[in-house]
């Protein structure tokens, strides 16, 4: 929302949607909110995405609202979502720390899905680099990219 819509930090709330039917919500000035419903793949969505404005005719599972019964929401704990409070944080900072949240959380993530750390790590190596790659404030898009590499390859380091 903050990058796509040039939303404000503090507009942003994000809620716990233990069904995950609910893809995205909007909420405007009078009150009333939007919903993408859906069921829990991001197929739809992402087609959606890629073809906005059109609908395209697919032949994936239709939602069962009935069968579903109802939806939770729920605060998220920043303590149990360290990630999240790392976010908020990295759009207050500005500059290059949301290329650095980015590329340290690829190489994070791909770490997990390789087996060579644990899921909690994730943060603590998002952490690492965020202290330790400098913050450009005003930043060039060659001093992005140079940020992207030196990020990947410091979290490439961790262990």
């Amino acid at each position: 929302a903050y990058w796509l819509f040039g939303m404000p930090p503090e507009k942003i709330e994000v809620v716990i949607h233990p069904q995950s039917i609910i893809h995205s919500m909007v909420q405007y000035n009078d009150g009333s909110i939007k919903a993408q419903l859906g069921l829990p793949d991001m197929k739809l969505p992402i087609q959606y995405a890629l073809t906005y404005p059109e609908r395209l005719k697919n032949n994936f599972e239709r939602i069962n609202m009935p069968a579903i019964g109802s939806l939770s929401f729920l605060q998220p704990d920043m303590e149990k979502f360290k990630c999240l409070k790392i976010a908020y944080d990295v759009l207050d900072a500005g500059g290059t720390a949301p290329c650095v949240l980015n590329a340290a959380n690829e190489i994070a993530v791909e770490k997990f899905l390789t087996g060579k750390i644990k899921f909690s790590q994730i943060p603590e190596f998002i952490t690492e680099a965020l202290n330790k790659i400098e913050n450009h404030t005003a930043p060039s898009l060659d001093v992005i990219y140079e940020c992207d590499n030196r990020t990947r390859e410091f979290v490439k380091q961790l262990s």
